[in-house]
């Protein structure tokens, strides 16, 4: 008796059945990508390649040899000799200038200014106006001393000559005369009269306090 299952191939018909669909869906992409890759191979050999070689030949022998050639030929040998006309129109020339003219003179000049100024001066300033300044400076100094101490001692006899005059004879009169005068007057005039003053006070505090009635 056969025991075996007989679904047991329906696996393996499921997979032939994906892969020959598979097949049919892939075969043609492949294949038009492979069409694709071998067009796109030949076009660069044959097309792309060369003319990219072409046009490099023809920037190399159109531009670069043509542009070596005027650089090497043209462009270096005239800037060497513009350099070299520069060097000898221009540097030669002003150092040349520099050296025999310029300098000299300066160097003259700078003689001239220090032997009849800068010498003059600092002889002047060393040995005149130097010594003069230092001299006037301490006399000036000493003078302002002198007229300090000269001003003190005016103040002083100012102040005491006022004392005397002013000061003294106010001070004696006020102590000898208007104190005591002033203790008479007090004794004698202010103390009554402000006896009397207490006395109408009073007075006239009883006559109010009869006529309208004192506050009880």
């Amino acid at each position: 008796m056969n025991t075996e299952n007989p679904g047991s191939d329906a696996p393996g018909c499921l997979t032939g059945a994906a892969r020959a669909v598979a097949l049919v869906v892939v075969l043609p992409v492949r294949l038009l990508w492979d069409a694709l890759a071998f067009c796109l191979r030949q076009l660069w050999r044959w097309i792309l390649a060369p003319i990219g070689r072409a046009l490099a030949w023809l920037a190399h022998h159109l531009l670069v040899v043509p542009l070596r050639w005027l650089w090497e030929w043209v462009l270096a040998p005239i800037g060497r000799a513009l350099a070299r006309l520069a060097h000898h129109l221009l540097v030669v020339p002003l150092r040349w200038l520099w050296e025999w003219v310029l300098l000299p003179v300066a160097r003259a000049v700078w003689w001239l200014v220090d032997l009849l100024l800068v010498t003059p001066l600092t002889w002047l300033w060393r040995y005149v106006l130097g010594p003069v300044c230092r001299v006037a400076g301490a006399a000036l100094a000493w003078a302002w001393r002198i007229a300090g101490q000269i001003l003190g001692a005016v103040g002083r006899a100012v102040r005491r000559t006022l004392w005397n005059l002013v000061g003294r004879p106010l001070a004696w009169t006020y102590r000898v005369l208007l104190t005591p005068l002033g203790h008479a007057l007090r004794a004698w005039v202010w103390e009554p009269l402000a006896v009397v003053g207490r006395a109408v006070g009073a007075a006239a505090r009883e006559v109010r306090a009869a006529l309208f009635g004192g506050a009880r």
